[in-house]
């Protein structure tokens, strides 16, 4: 489904069960998206078109609209309008970032960490990595740090 991401089939199964797990009480909205997947795998459906439907089956689940994200072809991505954030998401975890980003600069301020802290972030979506390289080459950064890494942890999102 994608080309330039490294996805593997547990990425996908993990996502699905994220899914499933999310819409135990509706089964119909797991079972229209499996259908979206299907169309999309044997082109029957575009990108454009299958977001446009992702974003009407996961209404209301921001994790799961941007946790999509990772298996759109490079160019395409799901944003979230204002109305579709739980009112506090965008500043809370924006304040949450920023404290982290501060106490990972205060941690390794006389090494160069930091630094290649902020450049793997920078790369991740430049490069278009998965989340588990991301979480991979911070773990090697944070190594004997592991508030720093279960802190940054929370940060990515979670499938199951």
């Amino acid at each position: 489904m994608v080309a330039n991401k490294k996805l593997t089939t547990n990425d996908a199964l993990d996502f699905l069960k994220a899914v499933k797990d999310k819409y135990q009480d509706n089964r119909e909205i797991y079972e229209r998206f499996l259908t979206v997947m299907k169309d999309f795998k044997a082109q029957r459906a575009h990108t454009c078109d299958v977001i446009s439907r992702v974003k009407e089956l996961f209404k209301g689940q921001p994790e799961l609209l941007l946790g999509f994200n990772t298996f759109l072809p490079m160019g395409f991505e799901i944003t979230l309008e204002d109305d579709q954030r739980p009112s506090n998401l965008k500043s809370a975890h924006f304040d949450d970032a920023y404290e982290f980003v501060n106490k990972v600069k205060t941690r390794f301020q006389n090494n160069d960490v930091f630094k290649s802290f902020l450049d793997v972030l920078k790369t991740y979506k430049k490069e278009n990595k998965s989340f588990a390289e991301l979480y991979q080459e911070v773990a090697i950064l944070f190594q004997g740090h592991q508030d720093l890494l279960e802190e940054f942890h929370q940060f990515l999102p979670h499938y199951g």
